[in-house]
């Protein structure tokens, strides 16, 4: 896969939403695949930004809302293959190797309060 095709996937990715149960801060999410997308763009090395997603940690929000953590996970697993890096195990919520498909999450729209409050 190349790095523009890559790009654009980082940039449409669309994740559920959580509250009232663990999930990954929004904010620092966005952040993180912002900074992947730039440097893909600035033509940083593949190694570079494989250590940047593989040392990245995100804070958790429960009250609040956050993005599903295994959405976000199978997103950056898929980030991590098309780069030449090790998959994640599907035990850690990750993909299974390259090409392997993505949760409906990143194609799929947000969900409304009272899906989101029967856990739907």
């Amino acid at each position: 896969m190349d790095r523009t095709t890559l790009a654009d996937e980082l940039r449409a990715a669309r994740f559920r939403t959580t509250q009232f149960r663990a999930g990954y801060h929004e904010g620092a999410v966005d952040d993180l695949i912002d900074m992947i997308v730039g440097q893909l763009g600035m033509g940083v090395d593949d190694h570079e930004i494989l250590a940047t997603v593989q040392t990245s940690r995100f804070p958790t929000t429960t009250a609040r809302r956050g993005y599903e953590m295994s959405d976000v996970d199978a997103l950056l697993a898929h980030a991590t293959s098309a780069l030449g890096g090790e998959p994640v195990p599907a035990a850690a919520g990750g993909a299974t190797g390259p090409g392997a498909e993505l949760p409906s999450a990143v194609i799929e729209p947000p969900r409304g309060f009272l899906a989101r409050l029967r856990g739907r």
